[in-house]
């Protein structure tokens, strides 16, 4: 019994060794995919007032590079604006694709509140949260 428990451990061992082989000539043909969407992305996020009343028009900005070029084919740029308040009205935007990297949100927010601002992009395996203060009074 202990020998045929021993030789199905070796079996798995075999196995395993074989499968995680480090040869890459075994991977031709497969689509790895490119090196720069591995790269980290560069988000900096800019807000045109950090303070304005309620209902007043707020721009944000979203500049997305990669590899030191602008990102003009990000998967998602979304703006998130969580306020300090609890049960506060908190509100998920999709920002718009300006040109040159820059993506763009123009909006308003109907609540006075300091709101937590934060903007969630995905550029391929990349994903980046930065974040600022909004203070929106009556």
């Amino acid at each position: 019994m202990r020998n045929q428990i021993g030789l199905v451990l070796v079996m798995i061992s075999l196995f395993v060794m074989i499968g995680c082989n480090n040869d890459q000539s075994t991977h031709k043909g497969m689509n790895m995919g490119n090196e720069e969407s591995f790269m980290p992305i560069m988000v900096e996020l800019s807000i045109q007032a950090e303070q304005v009343k309620v209902n007043d028009k707020v721009m944000i900005e979203v500049l997305v590079t990669q590899n030191n070029k602008n990102v003009t084919d990000a998967n998602k740029v979304l703006i998130e604006f969580v306020p300090s308040t609890e049960g506060g009205k908190h509100v998920e935007l999709e920002a718009a694709h300006a040109g040159e990297g820059k993506y763009v949100l123009e909006t308003s927010l109907d609540q006075a509140d300091t709101y937590n601002v934060i903007s969630h992009v995905t550029v391929g395996a990349m994903h980046s949260m930065p974040k600022k203060e909004l203070v929106v009074t009556e």
